[in-house]
């Protein structure tokens, strides 16, 4: 059985991702380069990448890519939606809190829909974090298996992954999907490779009401701020302290 327990205050951040689905709306790649850009600059400061549009391309196909030289953020605009990341490029980054990534997402994404004045059909907000462990396949199996399954099959596995998903109200308001996927995961940077688990959460509202869902401003900043500390409790059920 593996010694090395994992609990929640042992997770750094990988990831964080804030999304708006604009379910009406057709963008134009040269438009937002010219109005959008010039605004975003500090933050995107790699040069732009703008993919050729199609009769009969899909909506959820980006237009337009936008990086920072770090590869840090990235921003990628389709007509179906838009999506604001951070990724940790190397162990040793300094990393925004989880707090002030999804702070600097609203301030974007609110000037995107001002931009645009298009219709929030739906919003999206995912996290990825990870912790090392020095046997994350047979950790993760003895984390969340019975005793009778660790005697076979899962005995020496050296990949395991469990993904669950719920629906609730978040912040009493907002019907949400809940997905948590835990897996192995290998850490790579220029002097090793590290053994990890990786926990990937993801809070959406229902795709079933984008068609009728206008989410307003306001809404948009409850939304991912509620997010932000339901984060945390998902996380401390899965892998508690105590």
């Amino acid at each position: 059985m593996p010694t090395d327990r994992v609990t929640a205050k042992d997770f750094q951040l990988a990831g964080c991702q804030a999304a708006l689905y604009t379910p009406d709306e057709e963008v134009s790649a040269p438009k937002l380069v010219k109005t959008l850009l010039p605004k975003w600059m500090e933050r995107f400061d790699a040069d732009p990448v703008i993919l050729p549009h199609e009769e009969g391309m899909p909506r959820e196909i980006p237009r337009l890519i936008l990086r920072s030289r770090t590869n840090a953020w990235r921003c990628e605009i389709a007509s179906a939606r838009i999506n604001l990341s951070w990724q940790r490029p190397k162990v040793d980054m300094a990393t925004p809190t989880i707090s002030s990534f999804y702070e600097g997402a609203v301030r974007l994404l609110s000037e995107y829909c001002h931009l645009l004045e298009c219709r929030v059909g739906r919003l999206a907000a995912v996290l990825r974090r990870y912790a090392p462990s020095q046997f994350p396949g047979l950790y993760l199996a003895s984390h969340f298996c019975k005793e009778p399954w660790l005697e076979k099959p899962f005995n020496r596995p050296e990949n395991f992954e469990l993904h669950a998903h719920k629906r609730f109200l978040l912040a009493e308001r907002f019907e949400v999907n809940s997905w948590v996927r835990n897996k192995t995961g290998t850490l790579s940077s220029e002097k090793e490779k590290r053994l990890i688990v990786l926990v990937e959460q993801d809070l959406n509202t229902l795709s079933e009401h984008a068609g009728e869902r206008s989410f307003s401003e306001a809404e948009i900043d409850d939304f991912f701020s509620a997010a932000v500390p339901e984060f945390d409790i998902i996380l401390r059920t899965y892998y508690p302290e105590e």
